[in-house]
């Protein structure tokens, strides 16, 4: 089975019955394990089995639904999104001005049916499409709001017209066929106005990836589009320019804006050797880069494709709102034709009686149904991703609040991640060969304090020592052969499994924030090497954060105790676990979920992938290795836990968010469709007109899309967090 996910862009939907019908028609193909629409961002994503089924069998699915789709990959990118048009609310506003004059006698006594139905042509006209799409909805078996606004009108318009022609009873209802589509087409307007913005941040993510690039080749510049860039390619950048790709700088310095990645607002230096990102912004000069990465594989685009994902994403509360939304709009048109009968049977005035029914048709809303998930979704979505937290899936959206411990990972995460060698203990030994015995063996190795070791050589100088057959163990150290001897370096308690004695090194004149490393050759101690990791300046205020939240902190870490006891008291974690390996780690957090806590795991490295794929809830802290972002549900693109207290903020925010728009979506039709039907008309001698119905069903909508437009809090516009570039054309 070859499990195959995309994603595919819709076109047509409307309404929260057009998303259910489309996702319920491609979750029956033979070999689809899951598919979610966002009404919102016209958008599918499908999982299914590449064996089974093809692009081209889903899109032809949803076409023979009535609609369209198309990969995302292969849909042609909008350079701007278009905003709303609104002519055919505001030409039909300037007509429906003297159709009501004539209808409501401002003035002129007598009536004119015959040119109230000439005023109402036009804006049928203008709003014909309300009729097209209904009637095509109805005829796929899936009526949608279209539907119901179009029955609405051509009821309201038909009864005018016989009237006109034949009954003569001075009951033409031109005027509400009017007010109907004109207050549901400003709705919509508004509608799509408010919805546009949703989606700001990401559009401003895409931006940060520059169209054109500056190749250098055979000593000559060219400007190529950057969807072109190779690895390996030589690029210029000038001042004030995006960088196009991931690479090394190999010539110049300059000052980067990183704010995108890190957060910070302070330019960083980038000299030869210095690693560079897609999407920053060049500042004081040009330099030369070696592409490491396409485009398409940076950093920059990793982020995109996890927003974008996470912008589909649906909690399971919204799973209801679909199954309501499958049956709603027939249950509509049933309990319209309900009513109209009863009251004709009842009362005996077929002019009331279709106001009734018209008035269920028009004032139920399975917009705000559909509306309350994605919408808050989206903006939940680009707000995090505004504050450097991208969350790549729906269930991390919905669950992370729910977190009641956090286990933290101390190298990388409270602390820089970039540890330095402070001291050195040699025994019997000089410290120049102790530092390059060390650097023999861990020169294999991917821990940070290996690259600590090896950077503390004398620069310059050869290593006269060469490691063959080396064994890692994580969390311990590493052994292997040097020059023909058997050696070893790591922790005490590695030094004590192979019967080697570490009591002759004094411990007291190192810093407490240092963890020593113990090497030794041939069964017999060489000395000791003290190696230093910063806590980062906003790891305690972090930790006060999750602790105010609720979340029972507690600090892991394959470090002595005497460095885990010195770390946790000065970020204010009151349980600390040190030497614990990785497969420690996990045992940690299943312990924790067989005690009733959820468990939100916290870390940056390879060696944190298991316990963070073991987790309730999964955060990396920066880009971190490839294994960490693959495991981790969070991903915090600054490099600190600055903003771990505000993803869990945020998510419960958007839950709350979801749950309580569509409660109230749920509660308006359970009242307003009621009180259109004439169900309280004998307690309160009053119903709604169907323009006021119209004008109930548009105000709901609105209330839902406002409702979640809060999250996005204040400077939400989405240029505000990025910095600025000059165009792609450069100077």
């Amino acid at each position: 089975m070859a499990e195959v996910q995309q994603i595919f862009v819709l076109d047509g939907m409307r309404c929260a019955v057009c998303a259910s019908r489309v996702q319920d028609c491609v979750s029956k193909l033979d070999g689809v394990s899951r598919a979610e629409v966002n009404l919102v961002a016209g958008l599918m994503r499908v999982s299914y089995d590449g064996d089974q089924l093809a692009a081209a069998d889903i899109t032809a699915a949803v076409e023979k639904a009535g609609f369209r789709a198309e990969l995302r990959e292969a849909a042609a990118p909008a350079a701007t999104k278009r905003k709303p048009s609104c002519l055919p609310w505001a030409l039909s506003a300037i007509i429906l001005l003297p159709l009501l004059a004539l209808h409501y006698h401002w003035f002129i006594d007598e009536d004119h049916p015959g040119i109230e139905l000439c005023l109402l042509a036009p804006i049928l006209v203008l709003n014909f499409g309300y009729f097209t799409r209904g009637l095509r909805a109805l005829l796929h078996a899936a009526p949608n709001m279209d539907t119901l606004v179009a029955l609405g009108a051509a009821t309201a318009t038909v009864y005018s017209m016989a009237d006109v022609v034949h009954l003569h009873a001075g009951h033409a209802y031109a005027d509400s066929a009017a007010m109907i589509l004109t207050i549901v087409s400003f709705g919509r307007w508004l509608e799509a106005r408010c919805t546009a913005g949703a989606g700001d941040a990401m559009a401003a993510l895409r931006r940060r990836m520059p169209a054109k690039a500056t190749i250098q080749r055979d000593g000559k510049q060219e400007r190529i589009p950057a969807a072109q860039i190779m690895p390996g390619d030589t690029l210029l950048v000038k001042p004030g320019e995006l960088v196009p790709a991931d690479g090394t700088v190999v010539e110049g310095v300059s000052e980067i804006d990183e704010s995108t990645f890190t957060g910070e607002s302070t330019p960083m230096v980038k000299e030869r050797g210095s690693k560079v990102f897609a999407g920053t912004v060049n500042g004081s000069g040009p330099f030369t880069i070696t592409a490491t990465a396409a485009p398409q594989q940076s950093a920059l685009s990793r982020i995109i494709q996890m927003v974008g994902e996470a912008e589909i994403a649906k909690p399971s509360i919204a799973r209801m709102a679909d199954r309501l939304a499958a049956w709603f709009v027939p249950a509509v048109i049933l309990i319209a034709i309900v009513s109209i009968a009863a009251w004709m049977h009842y009362a005996d005035d077929m002019s009331f009686a279709l106001r009734r029914g018209i008035s269920v048709l028009v004032i139920s809303c399975p917009c705000a149904l559909g509306l309350a998930t994605p919408i808050a979704v989206m903006v939940a979505a680009g707000r995090a991703a505004r504050n450097g937290i991208i969350f790549r899936n729906g269930h991390a959206m919905e669950n992370a609040w729910r977190a009641t411990a956090a286990v933290l990972d101390k190298t990388g995460t409270l602390t820089q991640g970039q540890p330095h060698v402070c001291a050195s203990v040699p025994v019997g030994i000089s410290e120049t060969e102790l530092l390059q015995l060390a650097a023999a063996l861990e020169g294999s190795c991917n821990h940070p304090y290996a690259a600590a070791v090896c950077d503390a050589l004398p620069q310059g100088e050869p290593n006269p020592f060469h490691a063959e057959q080396i064994s890692n163990t994580p969390g311990r150290g590493v052994q292997g052969t040097v020059n023909g001897q058997p050696c070893a370096a790591g922790s005490a308690t590695f030094m004590k499994e192979l019967g080697i004695d570490t009591k002759a090194v004094n411990l007291w004149n190192i810093p407490a924030v240092a963890s020593p490393l113990y090497v030794a050759r041939d069964g017999v101690l060489c000395g000791m090497i003290a190696v230093a990791d910063i806590l980062r300046a906003t790891s305690t205020d972090a930790v006060k954060d999750l602790r105010h939240l609720g979340l029972r902190t507690i600090m892991v870490t394959g470090d002595c105790q005497r460095t885990a006891s010195e770390v946790a008291q000065q970020c204010g974690i009151e349980d600390a676990r040190w030497e614990v390996q990785p497969q420690g780690k996990v045992e940690l957090v299943k312990d924790l979920q067989a005690a009733g806590e959820k468990v939100l795991m916290v870390g940056d490295g390879i060696n944190d992938a298991p316990a963070l794929a073991a987790a309730d809830v999964s955060m990396t802290v920066g880009m971190g290795t490839d294994a960490a972002l693959n495991s981790a549900d969070i991903i915090l693109t600054h490099d600190d836990l600055v903003n771990a207290a505000d993803a869990l903020t945020l998510s419960r925010k958007l839950t709350n968010n979801v749950s309580r728009n569509i409660f109230w979506a749920l509660a308006y039709n359970i009242v307003a469709i009621p009180l259109a039907a004439g169900a309280f008309y004998p307690f309160f001698q009053w119903t709604p007109t169907p323009a006021f119905s119209a004008g109930c069903m548009c105000a709901s909508s609105l209330c839902v899309v406002l409702s979640a437009l809060r999250m996005r809090g204040k400077g939400s516009q989405a240029e505000t967090a990025l910095p600025k570039a000059i165009s792609d054309e450069g100077y």
